[in-house]
């Protein structure tokens, strides 16, 4: 569960970088909840193809994550206004 809410955000991340039938298929199986059978179904592929295809998202996104960095930078700014917000409570 935790690999996927973390492969969730390096989709909204960098989703726009991947092909359009990788876009399809993740799209499908992480936001739609649809099968690894059901995908299948649609697309007129086997199941083992659409396994393969998410498993080379995932391995992708994380490339770019890596490469890029930018839910890193994302959470680390996050962290600063946080301080920020609790600092500046704590003066008033």
């Amino acid at each position: 569960m935790k690999d996927d809410l973390e492969f969730l955000r390096l989709w909204d991340t960098y989703s726009p970088l991947l092909t359009a039938k990788q876009r399809e298929m993740t799209d499908l199986y992480f936001n739609y909840d649809l099968s690894l059978g059901e995908i299948a179904e649609q697309r007129g592929v086997s199941r083992q193809s659409v396994s393969d295809c998410l498993q080379k998202c995932r391995k992708q996104l994380e490339d770019y994550e890596k490469k890029l960095g930018f839910l890193q930078t994302l959470d680390e700014l996050t962290r600063r206004i946080s301080e920020l917000e609790t600092a500046k409570g704590n003066k008033e």
